[in-house]
């Protein structure tokens, strides 16, 4: 295939990924809030998605006026089709899960959705590993491709959460779940920036940026515990995971932001 082909390609997943959040974007919000557990970060998190979005198109009309990305389109394409393609039609079946059913087995729809998701991260790290050549100006041109992965495993991780929602898990069970998809994302941030392991991404730099985003947005959903002027997010998580472990969790979720901080600063100035 050739690199026009290839340029094309990448324009048509990533419209056909806007065209189906345009229909169903705005119900998923109130989906969330259905299944809503400690890790779900406030709304204006989700603005994120603006960014991603605008740098990838300037990504994908760039791409016709400089051949600095052919020599990777060839590595490229194909994960980052893919993952549009994923991301898109996760939005469709997620919106099809009942809220009913959440504490009761859930459904078809969330337990497909979630996995759904979950698949999707590793398709996006595919993207990221075929931009690890890049530099100078297709480097920063491509940061929006490498965003978008960093916040898929963030939102992986927000449906491993709510598959605990769905099966009705609560207490220490629930809790057990939040601290494990913490950890893991957590080290799985530090092997990707190359703190753990050999580096095999380079360093890429938005994953942690993306990560103190997620957790600044995180603690904001907490801030109000404990208190009596808990918001409705916090008053639905309270009887669920009690109040003791929402303000560990608070806590941890600040520990870990203030270390992501510290490496980026390292990664930066290093």
């Amino acid at each position: 295939m050739s690199a026009i082909a290839l340029k094309v390609c990448n324009v048509v997943a990533l419209c056909a990924n806007l065209w189906m959040n345009k229909f169903v974007g705005k119900r998923i919000g109130g989906m969330a809030r259905a299944y809503d557990h400690v890790a779900l970060p406030a709304g204006p998190a989700f603005a994120i998605w603006g960014i991603i979005y605008c740098w990838e198109i300037v990504f994908s009309i760039w791409q016709f006026f400089a051949t600095d990305f052919d020599s990777i389109l060839f590595s490229l394409t194909p994960w980052f089709c893919i993952g549009q393609l994923m991301q898109g039609s996760w939005c469709i079946a997620y919106v099809q899960t009942d809220p009913e059913k959440v504490g009761k087995g859930g459904d078809a729809w969330v337990w497909g959705s979630s996995i759904w998701l979950i698949l999707t991260a590793p398709v996006f790290q595919q993207a990221t590993a075929a931009l690890v050549p890049a530099t100078g100006v297709a480097y920063w041109v491509t940061l929006g491709i490498t965003a978008n992965t960093a916040w898929v495993i963030l939102a992986a991780g927000l449906g491993v959460n709510q598959m605990g929602r769905a099966a009705g898990l609560e207490g220490r069970a629930l809790s057990a779940v939040a601290m494990i998809v913490l950890i893991s994302t957590l080290v799985l941030e530090l092997f990707i920036t190359g703190f753990i392991g050999k580096n095999p991404y380079n360093s890429p730099k938005a994953y942690l940026v993306v990560g103190i985003w997620g957790l600044f947005w995180i603690f904001q959903n907490l801030k109000g515990i404990p208190s009596d002027e808990a918001s409705e997010h916090e008053q639905r998580i309270l009887p669920l995971y009690g109040s003791r472990f929402v303000v560990f969790y608070k806590w941890c979720v600040v520990a870990i932001a203030i270390v992501f901080a510290v490496l980026e600063a390292v990664m930066i100035f290093s």
